[in-house]
């Protein structure tokens, strides 16, 4: 019965309104009366039908609308109000630029994405984009949908997904800079005597003798093969106070219809029988075609409603294969302002993989991406 009951409410009430001001309140409900002998009417009057924002009548009263189901009127600035899925008929597009900000390839590459989101219906949401960096070296096209599951608090996204990697390359002559670039890292002298001071056929020690080698990406990419899959995702959003929500499945796995070669590069060490000399080699790992784990978890906060910091984590396991060393997690600072209701831009920092093996650490490898969203 009471499942009934709240279902027979939800189905058919629009808009709700606030009671009383402020005094009414304060006196212990005196909102019911009419004491101002205005002749306001506190309730079901045409004129709060006509208001689109569900303001009321009265100037004091707040716009609230039921179930969140906000008209480009009412959307909120604020980022932790607004629904996970955008409402009926609201078109969101988004442009971004970004750049390697590495240790060793600060600006030297960038890419520009372009994404949008269409309101089908108020809990189903079409999505789809084109997202590149490094030069265009890694790259992905993709187009799905995002509906609730529970409206506001649990949705499900699946798209499809056409894209490829980047893969941090040296040149395959490591002293002549014309050469063919294969997957691997640069072996870096730290501290270098020299900007940029690497181990070479023509240079074999670093000129400071005390200086340890580190396997880094030197700046230059090269693609790895074009893969197809479907990105399957759970975005869940729990407000513990109304400025701070917890974030999480934005992403949960990708389910991958094909293989490569080259996917990824991982460190490993590796001893020298004849020398007892331990060192760290990079070595290209491909990606069969089985599903990927790729979970995403963080916290977002509105210090004010019209700025946003989030920020959030992310595992990716190639193959679901947990073992040491073959799995990344990349974490992203967003900062993002809001001034009104059509428009946001912000800033994404992200640190590739904060668990790296030695010597890298977690900062060596950056991104950086400046971001507008419009909404319609």
């Amino acid at each position: 019965m009471i499942a009934l009951g709240i279902s027979y409410v939800g189905w058919h009430t629009h808009a709700a309104f606030a009671k009383g001001d402020a005094g009414g309140d304060e006196e212990g409900g005196g909102g019911d009366d009419d004491d101002d002998g205005g002749g306001k009417p506190d309730k079901g009057g045409a004129g709060d039908d006509d208001d689109d924002d569900g303001g009321g009548a009265g100037s004091d009263q707040p716009a609230v609308t039921a179930g969140g189901l906000f008209t480009m009127r009412t959307y909120p600035v604020s980022e932790n109000l607004r629904p996970l899925t955008m409402t009926k008929g609201i078109t969101q597009f988004r442009l971004a630029l970004g750049t390697d900000l590495s240790s060793k390839g600060a600006f030297g590459s960038f890419g520009l994405n372009a994404e949008a989101q269409y309101g089908y219906a108020d809990n189903f949401t079409l999505i789809g984009g084109i997202t590149d960096a490094y030069n265009f070296q890694q790259f992905g096209f993709y187009a799905g949908f995002e509906g609730a599951l529970a409206y506001d608090l649990l949705d499900i996204r699946l798209a499809l997904n056409v894209h490829r990697t980047a893969i941090p390359a040296v040149h395959a002559n490591l002293d002549d800079v014309n050469s063919k670039l294969i997957p691997g890292y640069g072996n870096f002298c730290d501290p270098p005597v020299m900007p940029n001071e690497q181990i070479t056929p023509m240079h074999q020690t670093c000129d400071n003798q005390m200086a340890t080698v580190d396997p880094l990406p030197s700046g230059d990419y090269v693609g790895s093969n074009i893969k197809f899959s479907v990105d399957l995702g759970f975005p869940f959003r729990y407000a513990i106070r109304p400025e701070v929500a917890i974030v999480a499945l934005q992403t949960l796995m990708s389910i991958d219809f094909n293989a490569v070669s080259v996917d990824h590069i991982e460190l490993q060490s590796t001893t020298d029988q004849t020398t007892g000399v331990t060192t760290t080699v990079a070595v290209p790992r491909g990606n069969s075609a089985k599903p990927d784990l790729n979970p995403s978890i963080g916290i977002a906060t509105n210090p004010i409603p019209q700025l946003s910091v989030t920020v959030f984590a992310q595992l990716r396991v190639p193959d679901f294969d947990l073992a040491a060393g073959n799995f990344q997690i990349p974490v992203t600072g967003r900062i993002e302002a809001s001034p009104n209701q059509q428009l946001d831009f912000g800033l994404e920092f992200t640190l590739l993989n904060v668990k790296p093996l030695a010597p890298q650490t977690p900062f060596d490898n950056r991104f950086l991406s400046l971001f507008m969203q419009a909404r319609y």
